[in-house]
């Protein structure tokens, strides 16, 4: 049975590169697992391209009010337990990389899944910070309607940068899971666990029967409306190019955003992917001094870029994100929320950012 999906009912929020299937499995935890969501796969760039419903967004912008008002504590308190217990785990793989050989199987196993469990755990506290959570809960920011809100903001923005640093080792396959996967793989003689579930790994560690998987090697799609069942083959191709020619095949030299930071500057375009591997450091340092930076979004991992860049544009993110406090603090033209900069300039277009009207076009291309 074919599953079809329409594309108008969706936004595009991201795409993530130099992932694995672990990365996936972990990725999904509870609170994205509830929402209407696509995940699309394209194996030739390594790349999983995120879509969530805009009925979902609005539920979750409606819901963002009450979160900063109520239940902000609590979150905080859960938040900085995590972060804790992540940086005593980073602690732990580095220190204990050359002693995975001699651990017994279930240790291993009790390894990897206390860093999926840690993975997820954070990866749901920082899901409540994301941008579709803060669309209503801006406006009251700008307008300074409630104190509360405001201050609560202010300490989420702190605690998310950290939170963020912490994941981005866990989003790094080599960094944590690596080490632990490797040694499983030499002892079952299998050179595909990476592209596994966490939980399938598990399976293979018991000794059960685990197929050889190729979604390293194809293009797939994940979705709650499969039941979180991988669609591939034909169909998988379908849906992949239903949702590109809608969102990505769009012949443009100017597109609009959110201000974050006013100003006017033209410079060279460098696009930055979001990469969670070391190959991030080859996109930093694309970026030189005076150049115009383009992203999906910004984070710690790429500050060395955002200082030598000339102006900030995103396709995502709100006036609480890491791009528009980054930029502020630079005195750098920004512009975020563009939702396709990064499909519509590529590396070498010279561009024009104008935060005063919100406005980013191409000039001229670079020959």
């Amino acid at each position: 049975m074919k599953i079809r999906f329409n594309p108008k009912e969706y936004e595009y929020l991201w795409t993530d590169h130099d992932v694995n299937f672990i990365f996936t499995s972990c990725y999904l935890f509870k609170e994205f697992r509830k929402a209407d969501i696509i995940l699309i796969y394209n194996w030739k760039d390594r790349g999983i391209k995120f879509f969530l419903a805009k009925k979902d967004r609005k539920r979750f912008s409606d819901y963002g009010i009450e979160f900063y008002k109520e239940k902000f504590l609590e979150w905080k308190k859960g938040i900085i337990k995590n972060i804790k217990v992540g940086k005593e785990l980073i602690k732990e793989t580095k220190q204990e990389k050359n002693k995975i050989q001699s651990m017994g199987d279930k240790e291993i196993k009790n390894k990897i899944l206390e860093r999926a469990n840690l993975f997820q755990a954070l990866g749901g506290n920082y899901f409540y910070t994301e941008f579709f959570f803060l669309d209503k809960v801006e406006k009251i920011i700008k307008e300074r309607l409630n104190k509360k809100i405001l201050d609560n903001i202010k300490q989420m923005g702190k605690l998310k940068f950290l939170a963020r640093k912490v994941l981005n080792e866990f989003y790094n396959y080599k960094k944590i899971f690596k080490p632990y996967i490797d040694e499983i793989s030499k002892r079952t003689k299998r050179d595909d666990l990476e592209w596994l579930s966490y939980q399938e790994v598990f399976n293979v560690i018991e000794g059960k029967n685990v197929p050889i998987s190729d979604r390293g090697i194809t293009n797939w799609v994940l979705a709650k409306k499969t039941k979180w069942n991988i669609v591939k083959g034909e169909n998988a191709v379908a849906i992949i190019k239903e949702f590109d020619n809608y969102f990505f095949n769009k012949d443009l030299n100017e597109i609009k955003g959110v201000i974050a930071n006013k100003g006017i500057y033209q410079g060279i375009a460098k696009v930055l992917r979001t990469i969670f591997s070391d190959n991030v450091v080859k996109e930093i340092k694309k970026v030189r001094k005076g150049d115009i930076l383009v992203a999906n979004t910004t984070g710690p991992e790429v500050m060395a870029a955002c200082e030598r860049a000339g102006a900030i544009v995103t396709d995502e993110g709100g006036i609480t994100s890491h791009a528009a406090i980054v930029s502020r603090e630079l005195g750098v033209p920004c512009i975020i929320g563009t939702k396709i900069a990064t499909k519509i300039f590529k590396d070498g277009d010279y561009i024009e950012v104008d935060a005063n009207k919100g406005v980013v076009r191409k000039i001229k291309l670079k020959s």
